[in-house]
């Protein structure tokens, strides 16, 4: 849900927040009292090992101004959160063009009466929507593949059209889950200047988690690192490389 006002959140100003919070599983302390906030427009960066609890501790969040001690995923899309997933997420047996249309669901606004009649009201708006999809498959440079079901691609164009789908809702906050995970170097390098060119053309802001710490660094305009539940370090790219915990707990005393 919005926040009650609608309040317009400018660049700079506070997005997302994340305050105090403590999570176990099965009796194991996965995060311990870790706050820290996502701004506007910016690509934010999480880091920690895998199973950490990263992308769980997003879920007790303050957005836009509102406190949620449980972020529901109907909740998030509605509010203005998209997200990838670190185990691609689509219908397989659903071309790209239809997977990336399933993201404007939301944001159409026809009952099912006339979405069922496929005629006026229902027709113009299904146009538009195709045109938004058509726009964003032109965008992600996936203009050959728009008729393949999704099942037959290899991975790393997976991930594109995963990233394709969540653009479609036209999110405030995108939270990317671990997005190069499972790619080669050649992958790699598409997803990051996507990431980027995403940020710079639509304006969205990003919560990247992730546990590559090259791709962190090239992509971040701030990085929180944790290490054994806690946050070690929070800051530019440049601050936390020369953060002595991150470099022991992550690039090793001889770098």
């Amino acid at each position: 849900m919005r926040a009650p006002d609608d309040t317009e959140i400018k660049a700079g100003q506070t997005l997302l927040s994340v305050e105090g919070v403590s999570l176990s599983f099965g009796g194991v302390k996965a995060i311990r009292n870790v706050s820290f906030d996502i701004k506007k427009g910016e690509i934010r960066a999480i880091i920690g090992p895998n199973g950490a609890g990263k992308t769980s501790m997003l879920n007790q969040i303050t957005f836009k101004g509102v406190k949620r001690k449980k972020m529901r995923p109907h909740d998030a899309a509605t509010g203005g959160i998209a997200r990838t997933f670190q185990n691609v997420a689509l219908f397989k047996s659903m071309t790209t063009l239809d997977n990336i249309m399933a993201g404007r669901t939301l944001r159409m606004n026809k009952n099912l009466f006339w979405q069922l009649l496929r005629f006026g009201p229902a027709e113009r708006e299904e146009i538009e929507h195709r045109r938004k999809v058509e726009e964003i498959i032109d965008f992600l440079e996936i203009q050959h593949i728009r008729r393949v079901p999704v099942g037959r691609l290899p991975y790393g164009l997976q991930k594109r059209v995963e990233l394709g789908r969540a653009l479609a809702m036209e999110p405030e906050l995108l939270l990317l889950d671990e997005p190069m995970a499972g790619m080669n170097l050649e992958e790699k390098e598409d997803m990051c200047r996507y990431v980027i060119d995403v940020n710079n053309h639509y304006g969205t802001t990003i919560a990247l988690i992730e546990h590559d710490m090259g791709v962190v660094m090239d992509l971040a305009n701030r990085v929180v690192v944790l290490d054994y539940g806690q946050k070690i370090a929070d800051g530019t790219p440049d601050e936390v490389k020369a953060n002595k915990a991150v470099i022991d707990a992550y690039l090793g005393v001889a770098h």
